[in-house]
């Protein structure tokens, strides 16, 4: 068989046909986890805001960028799906959903440094990782941030790999667009660029001081030399940077309709989260994420650690066998593990962040531990004795298990559920409910008077499901008149003090763990 130019992989155990089919099928299993039932879940409080963001810029145009609800992508990918497929929960979630399918897909281009197992693996952590699922289910930035990353990645190295190649250009507009779209989606994105940059400086560095050592010759002589072998991709690598700058700008000014700077767009994104960051608006202890990787990502965290140090420290191993991407890798997921624990924003769906590097470290490590031949297709010295591997084997099948009744229970029984630690105020499935009982009211969606009072205003997602409810209105103070037909308030405002019991009913609901709310409604609603 024909081998491909570039990917010769470092372990020939799955065949080619073998390879593609299992990798699609880990692929559309992938996308039947993250499509089922995906529109089930009630809206979260953050998924209602920039559900309804979304639509103002659909139904409007506006769009304003405030940091505090992240970038512009999400948004206008979103107004574009509303607009073809229909306005619901389900729409609503189908970026992310496609983007966390699409992360998995790109792993196909990692074969030459993965293996062929190791990609295999890797896939399939992913694919059914219990975070990973649930937040591609979830209208957040963090699965488009995630798939940015990982094209960055992928796209650097397959550059790297063809830069004496035309087939490079491809490879660096997928880093340039990928880096631009991340910006354009979440402020994490300048924590990404700044330790992928900060590995980069540091390689650079490394490069320039190992040809001084080894080439004999005095540093001004080796900076002329390795600048004049710079020089020729110079061009490429700024048009790249004017596309990235060109991407960024099209989203935060909605299109070029709006006049913002790109100096003025950095500016607020890391004044706001430096901010919250100093003032620690969700802090947590550093090792906030360690129980939530104990608790859904057991085999991502074991065989992830053991990848971590058998790939740095296993020099016969490394010897010419992509240790560059291996230490890179190993950075990676050190400085994200660190790095997230560090920032005081403590929430479940970062740990995605973490679970990514080390979930393809355990992956690899899983490539190589179970493959039985080399790269040549000869028989493969196992790199365990016969009774360490048993003990592997016998590991990787319970956590497995585990891991995979995560999934399941997290994702489609217990989604909404305040024990889970990954479901962070979840909106409560009562909300279903309250809708049905507003559905059934006599009066249509264009007369219905309704109003939603909370001191804080924290009332959402009721304006997402209220949203063809024209006569809705919301404040932190009762309404002024009793001209309304229905109101609802905190569990602990007795509206009866000002409403006749006699002409109103009541309906106790929890909006969300620790947020009680009371919908008093007149009698008269439910007369037919």
């Amino acid at each position: 068989m024909r081998k491909i130019p570039g990917y010769e992989n470092t372990n020939s155990e799955v065949p080619d046909k073998k390879y593609w089919l299992y990798g699609l099928m880990i692929v559309f299993f992938a996308l039947a986890f993250r499509l089922f039932e995906l529109g089930e879940r009630v809206l979260h409080h953050d998924e209602s805001i920039h559900a309804s963001f979304t639509l103002k810029l659909l139904e409007h145009g506006e769009y304003s960028y405030d940091p505090a609800y992240h970038g512009p992508f999400l948004f206008h990918s979103t107004a574009a799906v509303f607009h073809f497929l229909g306005i619901t929960d389900t729409t609503s979630r189908l970026v992310p959903v496609l983007f966390g399918v699409a992360t998995i897909l790109l792993l196909f281009l990692l074969r030459k440094e993965l293996g062929k197992n190791g990609v295999l693996w890797s896939m399939f952590l992913l694919a059914f990782s219990p975070s990973m699922v649930y937040f591609s289910r979830f209208f957040r930035n963090d699965m488009i941030i995630i798939f940015c990353t990982l094209a960055a990645v992928t796209g650097t190295f397959r550059y790297l790999d063809s830069i004496h190649s035309l087939k490079r250009y491809p490879y660096l507009i997928l880093v340039a667009s990928s880096l631009a779209v991340a910006v354009s989606s979440k402020e994490n994105a300048y924590i990404i660029l700044a330790v992928f940059g900060a590995y980069a400086g540091l390689g650079f560095l490394y490069w320039i001081c190992s040809d001084w050592k080894k080439e004999n010759m005095g540093l001004k002589k080796t900076l002329r030399s390795k600048t004049s072998a710079l020089l020729p991709y110079l061009p490429e690598i700024i048009l790249s940077g004017a596309l990235s700058v060109l991407i960024i700008m099209f989203f935060y000014s909605s299109a070029f309709r709006y006049d913002v700077s790109l100096f003025s767009i950095v500016e607020r994104a890391f004044n706001h989260w430096m901010e919250m960051h100093r003032i620690e608006r969700i802090g947590g202890p550093f090792y906030y994420y360690i129980p939530i990787l104990l608790r859904y990502e057991i085999p991502v965290v074991l065989f992830g650690a053991a990848g971590f140090f058998y790939f740095l420290f296993n020099r016969v191993r490394n010897k010419g066998q992509n240790y560059s991407f291996f230490l890179f890798l190993c950075y990676w997921a050190l400085t994200s593990l660190l790095l997230y624990s560090y920032i005081q924003e403590k929430v479940p769906w970062l740990v995605v962040h973490i679970v990514l590097p080390f979930g393809l470290l355990a992956g690899a490590f899983l490539g190589e531990v179970f493959s039985k031949k080399n790269k040549d297709g000869q028989p493969k010295k196992p790199d365990y004795p016969g009774k360490i591997r048993a003990l592997l084997t016998v590991i990787l099948v319970l956590t497995l298990l585990v891991f995979i009744s995560q999934c399941i229970s997290v994702n489609y029984y217990r989604s909404m559920e305040d024990e889970e630690l990954i479901t962070y105020t979840q909106a409560s499935p009562d909300i279903r409910i309250l809708m049905e009982k507003i559905e059934g009211f006599n009066e249509s969606p264009d007369t219905l008077r309704i109003y939603v009072i909370d001191q804080y205003q924290l009332y959402w997602p009721l304006p997402w499901y209220l949203r063809d409810y024209e006569r809705a209105a919301y404040s932190s103070k009762p309404p002024s008149s009793s001209k309304y037909d229905a109101i609802i308030v905190p569990i602990s405002c007795d509206m009866y003090r000002e409403l006749s019991e006699e002409e109103y009913s009541s309906y106790n609901f929890t909006l969300r763990p620790g947020r009680d709310f009371t919908l008093y409604y007149n009698n008269k609603l439910e007369q037919q």
